[in-house]
């Protein structure tokens, strides 16, 4: 009997957030839907860009960049970490190299050491193969779920890192959770130029441009035989 009621409960609530989502929908049929499935058709076109993340608590802050170049096949990464005001401060870095399918760390004393094979996800060459099909979601919006799970309710216009976008505010809500945040999409087009999430932000720029990596040509080359 408790299970079958528990079994309710949960069939209810399920029913209950489809119902919310479809009001959404129907009070606001298109919402960010328009937009952001054209975002989505824009990433397919991404060869290269940089993301800043950002996340800070009371006593704890992380950064993250990264730099990717599709035509090159390499992705850096670099996350700093720390904490304050707690009996053992800390403050860890890590500055990683994807190249190919290949990884390289940097020493302490700014050399690069490879560390063998990637792995089957995690690659550059797999970051590369997944970001035209818009399942990145580590490194770029998640705008399958933002279309499939979202109410969306339009914002308004601002410029980040020089471009002119506009802001859409989202609900996602599934079966197991809910998540809210903003998304600001470029007004000519179509890409995310930064993401507010649950305390986190993260900007973006260069949109297909070069990157130079500060790193040996013989590193940087690897892509090429791997």
């Amino acid at each position: 009997m408790d299970n079958r009621r528990l079994l309710w409960i949960g069939a209810t609530l399920l029913v209950a957030g489809v119902i919310f989502w479809a009001v959404g929908q129907a009070v606001n049929p298109s919402g960010g839907d328009t937009e952001f499935k054209a975002s989505l058709e824009a990433m397919e076109q991404i060869k290269s860009f940089r993301g800043a993340y950002s996340e800070s608590a009371s006593s704890s802050h992380s950064q993250r960049l990264w730099e990717v170049d599709c035509n090159q096949v390499i992705v850096h990464q670099h996350s700093q970490d720390s904490q304050t005001n707690t009996d053992s401060p800390f403050e860890m870095k890590e500055d990683e190299l994807l190249v190919g399918d290949q990884r390289y760390t940097r020493d302490s004393n700014g050399s690069w050491e490879n560390t063998g094979y990637a792995g089957e996800r995690g690659s550059a060459k797999w970051y590369c193969d997944n970001i035209p099909r818009g399942t990145v979601s580590d490194l770029l919006p998640d705008m399958r779920t933002m279309i499939s799970h979202g109410i969306t309710e339009k914002g308004d216009k601002k410029t980040v890192n020089g471009v002119r976008c506009r802001e859409w505010k989202f609900d996602i809500r599934t079966a197991v959770s809910s998540r809210t945040g903003s998304v600001c999409i470029g007004l000519d087009d179509h890409l995310p130029y930064e993401l507010t999430e649950s305390g986190s932000h993260i900007s973006y720029s260069d949109y297909n441009r070069p990157i130079q990596f500060d790193a040996p040509p013989a590193v940087l080359q690897s892509a090429s035989g791997s």
